[in-house]
C-alpha cells in the first residue's frame, strides 16, 4: 500500500492527512497503465468502526489500507511484525504523528480497556458487572458478619450465594473495592 505514496498518488501531510494527487488510469493509445495527475482530495474514507481506510490500485488490483498504519510508516518507517499501531488519544481518526504509538496487541488492549474504558473486559467490576449479585452494600455486610465470626453456611444463605463466594469475598478475592 505505501508503494502508492512512494509513486506520488499519494501524500501525507504533517498532521496525518492522506491525500490523493494522482490517479491510475489505462491509456488507450498507449496501451499501458499511467498515473494522471488530479486534483488535491481527501483519499480517506471513514470506515463504521470509526477508522480511516486508503484505496489505491496496485499492479491492476485494489488494495484497502488503514489511513494510521500508511501515517506511521511515513513518518517513523515500517511497523514490526508483531506490532500494532495504538491512538493515545482514542479517536481513531486522529492521526496526527505525536497522537499515534506502536505497541503491542495486549499493550493496544489494555490501553483500550484501562484509558478508554471500552472493551469485554472494562465494566466489569462490582455492581457493575452484569452478572453481580450481591451490591457494595451487601458486600460491606458480608465482611462485618465474617469478622464477628458468623459462619460461611449461613451467610451464604442468608445472601443467597455459595459459601465459595462468601469465603473470597471475606478473604478480599472478589470485591476488592467494596
Amino acid at each position: 500500500m505505501y508503494e502508492a505514496v512512494i509513486r506520488g498518488e499519494i501524500e501525507i501531510d504533517s498532521e496525518g492527512r492522506v491525500w490523493r494527487t494522482g490517479k491510475r488510469g489505462w491509456d488507450r493509445w498507449q496501451r499501458a497503465v499511467r498515473t494522471n495527475h488530479c486534483a488535491t482530495v481527501r483519499a480517506e474514507h471513514l470506515l463504521p468502526t470509526g477508522y480511516l481506510q486508503v484505496r489505491a490500485m496496485l499492479n491492476g488490483r485494489r488494495h484497502n489500507g488503514l489511513a494510521h498504519r500508511l501515517v506511521w510508516r511515513h513518518f517513523n518507517g515500517p511497523i514490526p511484525d508483531g506490532l500494532t499501531i495504538n491512538h493515545r488519544n482514542g479517536v481513531k481518526n486522529d492521526n496526527r504523528p505525536e497522537n499515534l504509538e506502536i505497541v503491542t496487541p495486549s499493550e493496544n488492549a489494555k490501553h483500550a480497556v484501562r484509558v478508554l474504558k471500552v472493551g469485554r473486559t472494562a465494566h466489569q467490576n462490582g455492581e457493575a458487572n452484569h452478572a453481580a449479585k450481591l451490591t457494595a452494600q451487601q458486600v460491606q455486610e458480608i465482611r462485618m458478619m465474617r469478622a464477628s465470626g458468623e459462619r460461611l453456611l449461613s451467610i451464604a444463605a442468608a445472601f443467597g450465594v455459595t459459601f465459595q463466594a462468601i469465603s473470597k469475598i471475606a478473604r478480599g478475592d472478589r470485591w476488592r473495592s467494596g
